[in-house]
């Protein structure tokens, strides 16, 4: 799926001298060799602790897919697909690696809740992209009007399956089921969107590091690093502020030291 990101930035006419970089050895970065797929694994992006090949000022052979700004007040239109594609393939080879080694392969369960269309789409997409990469995928969808207690006991399934290793709750759920106590029911350890309120709250918190980060916030971060852009002392406005996507979003940006404002819609 074509994925493309506009990110507008207000370039500040004194630029900030380069990146702070920590030492080789602290980085949480490890890159696993093979001879004919080479991996390499993101780093955190809740730190400024990025690997060799980001921290250089890029080039345009290093990154193809970004557009040069022919001056300071330009945006850069942003094609995701090429990495979401380069991604996807190391994933799919780690993934086949590890059924080779231990004869297991990751599980990824989803409950869904209703019928929206938006939400379909999503998990079609979700379990679609699985299938690519050779992970374990399984479904419990729940009709609109189905209790809260239905809703627990899937999730307390999914928790206590030694093959599911992450779980998405699709969201939003419809208004008469409590998303708070839901989320909070989720194992800490599953929750692969990032939504457990311990899980969006170390991501608030320097020194702190969630287990996991919402999904398209970080895209959107890795996008912008993968493609040279200098987070650091820039200006961004985040436009919305959902739990989902703008309030992490906004996080990850000041985390990286970025200037962030939002602007509420609706």
């Amino acid at each position: 799926m074509m994925l493309r990101v506009a990110v507008a930035l207000a370039w500040q006419k004194k630029r900030v001298g380069g990146m702070r970089m920590p030492s080789t050895a602290a980085r949480a970065v490890h890159a696993l060799k093979d001879e004919n797929c080479p991996i390499l694994i993101s780093p955190s992006l809740v730190s400024l602790d990025l690997p060799d090949i980001w921290a250089s000022n890029p080039t345009p052979h290093d990154f193809p897919s970004a557009h040069k700004c022919s001056n300071e007040q330009n945006a850069a239109i942003i094609d995701g697909k090429s990495t979401a594609e380069e991604i996807m393939s190391r994933i799919a080879f780690e993934v086949k690696r590890m059924k080779e080694s231990i004869g297991k392969a990751p599980g990824l369960a989803v409950i869904m809740v209703g019928q929206r269309r938006d939400s379909q789409t999503y998990v079609r997409n979700k379990i679609k992209a699985c299938g690519e990469a050779g992970i374990m995928s399984m479904m419990t969808e729940l009709p609109d009007n189905c209790k809260e207690d239905e809703v627990l006991n899937a999730l307390s399934r999914f928790n206590e399956d030694p093959s599911v290793h992450g779980i998405l709750v699709q969201l939003p759920l419809p208004q008469h089921l409590d998303e708070a106590k839901i989320l909070d029911v989720l194992s800490l350890e599953k929750d692969v969107d990032g939504f457990h309120p311990l899980n969006m709250g170390n991501l608030a918190l320097r020194g702190r590091e969630p287990l996991f980060i919402p999904c398209t916030p970080k895209g959107c971060i890795e996008l912008l690093i993968r493609s040279g852009v200098e987070i650091m002392g820039k200006r961004a406005v985040v436009i919305g502020r959902s739990n989902i996507v703008g309030l992490p979003t906004s996080l990850l940006l000041q985390l990286q030291e970025c200037l962030t404002w939002f602007v509420a819609i609706g």
